[in-house]
């Protein structure tokens, strides 16, 4: 094993890459983008409908949290792995292309459902399917562009999810808004469907336009250096021997920020309803163009910085931005819950999510950056393992917990969500700092000449 270790370490310079060109890396890219857009659609239509979904299963905010977090996210990270090592190994072109169609069925599953159990289940197949997403589609990305220009085009593949998101907010509120007032919906064989329940079947309907999108993106050639002759294929568990420290530490920094980030995604809407008595078309539209125009910017502002520091010579020009979007967010994540009027809330929380923004474009790059071309997919994978049960566990059951069971008040949601945030971004903050000198090594000797 020791022998097989240090010949996957050998390099040698590799021949000339031949890159995409830039119109068909971008096509790429865009498509990836919006098929990751409609996959946060998909998984984050369920935080607007909280209100009407506690009311007609008969659940309490801790359930809810388990149908939002739990169900979803156990099985997209346990999949993601064998996902990961199929996206490695075969063509990750049909492996997305198989993703979207099966999480479409499971969304359309989930309009279906009429008890706990049944929606536990079909969250269960949305996070299945979503799972051969991300780890095949940011290999796919990085073998597209070289690693001194990977940031901005991550960054732009990540802001399919605050697309996603903004979306499901504004479709979701807006079709709740109309199914109230509109004369019940009927279908053949489903009967009189509810208000969240036709919100699940509108938002499956762009999934078969997707797979029609991603037909013609062709599968790239891996970018990788040259083997020495009769030399061993690079080892997963070598690879976690060596950068266990960087890995480690980046995974627990960006998953403990992302604690926060899912916090407010999934309590939002129940803290604006609660405390401030907005209505949920007026919350969907408010949160949702927040998402879309601040977050936005900053996952955008977010890789250009960072590129731009790279091309300075900022080896760990990744961190330094993630670690000033961070920093910025805090008081803002603090303090928006506490905000005295809805109006001032929601400025917290458009401040807040530029500071965030800054930082979510950034965990994909900086662990592409430490991880040989053919473990991409798998490191990826297991960082999303990590970081989504973290985030999506701790951030909705840990508010709803506190809520529930300290607080004893549902209109006090957002003092859960501020206590969280309080606790765990400062945490990641003191992550990201201790991994930047790891960081830099592990990213210098992954890079080498021609990769």
């Amino acid at each position: 094993m020791d022998q097989t270790v240090r010949t996957a370490e050998l390099r040698v310079p590799p021949g000339p890459t031949d890159w995409p060109s830039p119109q068909r890396a971008w096509i790429t890219v865009f498509i990836l983008m919006a098929a990751y857009a409609l996959a946060f659609v998909d998984r984050q239509i369920l935080t607007l409908l909280v209100e009407p979904v506690r009311r007609d299963l008969h659940i309490n905010d801790t359930e809810f949290s388990l149908l939002s977090g739990l169900a979803f996210t156990l099985f997209y990270t346990v999949m993601g792995i064998p996902f990961a090592w199929m996206a490695d190994r075969s063509s990750r072109r049909t492996l997305i292309l198989i993703s979207i169609g099966f999480w479409t069925l499971m969304t359309a599953a989930c309009g279906m459902a009429g008890s706990f159990l049944t929606l536990f289940l079909a969250r269960i197949g949305v996070g299945v399917g979503e799972a051969g997403l991300s780890p095949a589609a940011y290999s796919m990305i990085a073998d597209n562009f070289p690693p001194a220009k990977r940031a901005r085009p991550l960054g732009v593949y990540a802001i399919g999810s605050i697309c996603g998101v903004g979306l499901a907010l504004i479709i979701g509120g807006a079709v709740i808004q109309w199914a109230i007032s509109a004369p019940p919906v009927t279908l053949p064989l489903l009967g009189e469907l509810k208000s969240w329940q036709l919100a699940f079947l509108m938002v499956s309907l762009p999934g078969p336009i997707l797979v029609l999108a991603m037909l013609p993106i062709r599968e790239p050639k891996r970018q990788e250096k040259a083997l020495v002759e009769g030399e061993a294929r690079p080892s997963f568990v070598a690879f976690l021997r060596r950068r266990w420290k960087p890995f480690t530490l980046l995974s627990l920094g960006y998953s403990l920020i992302g604690v926060s980030v899912a916090a407010y995604l999934t309590w939002t809407p129940a803290m604006m309803m609660r405390a401030h008595g907005w209505p949920m078309a007026q919350i969907g539209l408010t949160y949702g163009l927040i998402l879309l125009v601040f977050s936005t910017s900053g996952i955008v502002l977010g890789g250009w910085w960072s590129d731009r520091m790279a091309a300075k010579g900022r080896q760990d020009s990744i961190l330094r931005v993630a670690m000033t979007g961070t920093a910025l967010a805090l008081p803002f994540a603090i303090a928006a819950p506490l905000a005295p009027t809805g109006t001032l809330a929601m400025a917290a929380i458009a401040a807040m999510s530029f500071g965030f923004g800054l930082t979510q474009g950034l965990p994909a790059p900086s662990l592409q950056a430490i991880a040989p071309n053919r473990l991409r997919a798998r490191v990826m994978a297991l960082y999303l393992l990590i970081g989504n049960i973290i985030a999506f566990t701790v951030g909705p059951t840990g508010v709803a917990l506190i809520s529930d069971y300290w607080l004893k008040d549902p209109s006090r949601i957002g003092v859960a969500v501020a206590v969280v945030s309080a606790v765990v971004v400062p945490l990641g903050l003191l992550a990201l700092f201790a991994a930047r000198k790891s960081f830099v090594e592990a990213s210098v000797y992954e890079a080498g000449p021609g990769i």
